[in-house]
């Protein structure tokens, strides 16, 4: 039986939010990351935040419970204002979640195998090296 699993740390520059996951998630972990998510959120005028970066690096898997979590989660991310979700050190396990999640949803998603191929395409991100 899973506990609340799956660790993050969030960071936003508006209009940029960075996230990085770490381990597992389950369905408790995905309660906690959009509490804080929403935390983040609330911390900038509304609408402020237009694109989200997502290191996983350190990220494993989600359970099939978290995965119906996170797809209404992010069922309403229009009413957020984001327009662009950028995925980095992704796996082909990963990836095929992701594609999943936003199957749907007009918001633009892109997928970099690591940092220097996210860094070639949005070079003004340099910055965030010293979060990850």
């Amino acid at each position: 039986m899973f506990g609340a699993h799956g660790e993050f740390q969030i960071f936003s520059q508006p209009p940029t939010m960075y996230l990085k996951l770490n381990g597992s998630f389950n369905n408790e972990g995905i309660a906690l990351l959009t509490s804080g998510v929403m935390q983040e959120l609330g911390s900038h005028p509304k609408n402020t935040i237009k694109f989200v970066v997502v290191n996983l690096e350190e990220f494993e898997l989600l359970t099939l419970d978290s995965l119906d979590s996170l797809e209404a989660y992010f069922s309403d991310v229009k009413e957020r204002g984001y327009q662009r979700v950028d995925y980095i050190n992704i796996n082909i396990i990963a990836k095929h979640m992701f594609e999943k999640v936003w199957k749907n949803s007009e918001v633009e998603v892109n997928f970099y195998k690591d940092a220097e191929s996210y860094l070639l395409v949005h070079p003004n991100d340099s910055y965030i090296k010293q979060y990850w």
